[in-house]
């Protein structure tokens, strides 16, 4: 049989390999309603549906599946085949060494910026234009905190998150005893964006229906830091906010119980990067790092 349309083989694999038309349609710089248009024309053309369609969701089917397994692989062997060859012009060689990255603000303020110097004198020759906002599509390597349920194919888990309390040294020396997760309740609990996780994290400690009466709301993970450093009460920090200004002295954990969330920091690559020179070595540094962290926060 002939080949079908190659847009809609394309449209199939975003759609499939993200895990949504809308990304789909980001990334190929198309309307969603284009790209299900073309994932439509390819399954008329197969004989055959490759999604099952919900309410505002859909989902591959086991042929599609392996479909979309099989498109992705002869897409990435287009994609090393082009950059290989394009690599022997000399000129662009200095240009493609420039990664472009977009990073969670949380992770990048309290975890990578202070680990950048050590990128930058392995790797001299490569220029990192960091952003925090924009779309993923966009950038070379994308570093984004999502809930588990949410994550798609596209991303790869790096570390999930677990939270503890975290609060100034001179706390511990205070009049209110703080020996206990029941303790918490005698303290000022700085919240991020809503009380549910401490909430969450009091009832898996056993304690129910338990929240204090007071505790700021902020909306900005770096100055819930800055807060608890100054004492200003007791915050649920995961790992990455925590581990350099625990190893500093700058804040404690008082209790040694730690929580999931089903949530991590996940990363996510451009497809089109292929061979392109740094990005590879910026991944692979970061992921020799967060091996590091994780080891030395005890993360499995």
């Amino acid at each position: 049989m002939a080949l079908p349309s190659l847009n809609g083989m394309r449209a199939f694999e975003a759609a499939a390999r993200l895990g949504s038309i809308k990304d789909a349609a980001e990334e190929l710089h198309l309307t969603p309603s284009a790209v299900s248009r073309h994932i439509r024309a390819l399954e008329r053309n197969l004989g055959q549906e490759l999604f099952e369609r919900g309410f505002r969701q859909v989902t591959v089917t086991q042929r599609g599946s392996y479909y979309a397994r099989s498109l992705s692989e002869a897409f990435d062997a287009i994609w090393r085949a082009t950059d290989d060859v394009s690599l022997y012009d000399g000129p662009r060689r200095s240009k493609l060494q420039r990664v472009r990255l977009l990073c969670e603000p949380t992770f990048l303020n309290l975890w990578l910026a202070d680990r950048l110097p050590s990128f930058r004198r392995e790797h001299p020759s490569v220029d990192l234009e960091i952003s925090t906002s924009g779309k993923r599509t966009n950038f070379d390597l994308a570093i984004v905190d999502e809930f588990v349920y949410k994550a798609g194919p596209a991303l790869t888990l790096m570390i999930p998150l677990l939270l503890t309390p975290v609060c100034a040294p001179s706390l511990l020396d205070g009049p209110v005893p703080l020996n206990s997760p029941a303790d918490l309740l005698n303290h000022h609990l700085i919240h991020e964006c809503e009380t549910t996780r401490w909430k969450q994290w009091l009832e898996q400690e056993g304690i129910q229906d338990g929240m204090p009466h007071s505790g700021a709301v902020l909306h900005d993970c770096t100055l819930i830091m800055r807060e608890a450093m100054n004492g200003a009460g007791i915050a649920l920090a995961d790992t990455i906010m925590a581990q350099d200004l625990l190893r500093q002295g700058r804040l404690v954990a008082p209790l040694e119980a730690r929580h999931t969330y089903p949530a991590g920091y996940y990363l996510q690559q451009r497809r089109s990067v292929g061979n392109k020179p740094g990005t590879g070595l910026f991944q692979d540094w970061l992921l020799s790092e967060v091996a590091d962290h994780k080891r030395a926060m005890a993360i499995v």
